[in-house]
């Protein structure tokens, strides 16, 4: 004797309240840069757009900022340069 097969109407289609509240909430994790809250399935992050991949190695936000810092600095030594430079054209003009 094989059991019978509920009918359309008599089966239960709504979810348990288990799985409600298992599926209701977001799962969320930290941005490993900036600390963001971001979304567990995420690959970037929405606020410093950080590649959020498992391995280290395959981030490249280390090289950019690298390349960042380096940026900065060559600026900061330029902009001093041509202030001084600037500085002693001015003195050579106002001396006597």
């Amino acid at each position: 004797m094989t059991p019978k097969r509920p009918d359309d109407d008599e089966r239960d289609e709504d979810p348990s309240d288990e799985d409600v509240e298992r599926f209701s909430a977001p799962r969320t994790g930290r941005c490993q840069d900036c600390g963001h809250e971001v979304f567990e399935g995420a690959d970037i992050c929405p606020k410093c757009h950080a590649f959020l991949w498992e391995s280290p190695s395959a981030q490249p936000s280390s090289k950019r900022k690298t390349w960042r810092a380096v940026f900065i600095l060559l600026t900061i030594v330029l902009i001093v340069t041509l202030s001084g430079l600037l500085a002693l054209l001015l003195r050579s003009k106002l001396a006597p």
